[in-house]
């Protein structure tokens, strides 16, 4: 993924018009041309400017989205940690879900999208998703969160906990306060056990465990 960056006008016009007629549940590989540009108040041929297939536009669609809600997760993460190790699953929890709801359209067209008929698109949804995933396990690292677990075995939990996530912001996005925060409070549990039970597994099998630091 490369970093954020400001879409040319009329492309962004483009994406927020598909994602708006995408939010009702409907796929990208469904919109007709003049339908997106009229929602899009562009003359039809201005999709041509910006993308050469429908596939090209949701892949854009998927990234944009993806640029603004990785650094904002690594920001969130450091910063959490600097102030209360101990605090860094709830505030990313809590930073990701208010994400999928100022991004609705974004997220419900995602969701639809990973289980889609399209390859293309399901593949842009999940290799976005490993982006996020990756670079949390970059942070978990650098950061020395669980310093007993391997590299593979911190991947394969990141991988877990955000696709956990994703899934759950689908509810998160028509609850009420109160079950938005038991949503927060489940995740927050989720994440917690889940490197838990990792570092116990890990004990009981040594060649799991991260190789011991040399002095």
């Amino acid at each position: 993924m490369s970093e954020n960056h400001e879409l040319p006008a009329g492309k962004r016009k483009l994406i927020d018009a598909a994602l708006r007629l995408t939010a009702g549940g409907r796929s990208f590989a469904s919109l007709g041309l003049r339908e997106l540009a009229r929602e899009a108040g562009l003359n039809p041929n201005t999709f041509y400017r910006h993308f050469d297939t429908l596939d090209e536009l949701a892949r854009e669609a998927v990234e944009s989205v993806s640029r603004r809600l990785r650094p904002m997760l690594r920001r969130e993460r450091w910063l959490a940690a600097h102030d209360d190790a101990h605090s860094v699953p709830r505030r990313a929890c809590a930073a990701f879900f208010a994400f999928a709801l100022e991004n609705r359209e974004a997220f419900v067209s995602a969701l639809a999208e990973y289980h889609g008929t399209s390859p293309v698109l399901r593949e842009a949804v999940r290799a976005n998703l490993h982006d996020v995933s990756a670079e949390m396990a970059d942070d978990v690292v650098q950061l020395e969160w669980m310093p007993t677990l391997a590299r593979e075995t911190v991947d394969e939990v990141c991988t877990q906990i955000v696709l956990q996530l994703f899934h759950l912001s689908a509810e998160y996005l028509d609850a009420n306060a109160a079950r938005q925060q038991a949503l927060i409070a489940y995740a927050e549990r989720f994440i917690v056990r889940l490197f838990a039970g990792s570092v116990l597994l890990a004990q009981q099998e040594p060649g799991r465990a991260a190789a011991p630091m040399r002095g």
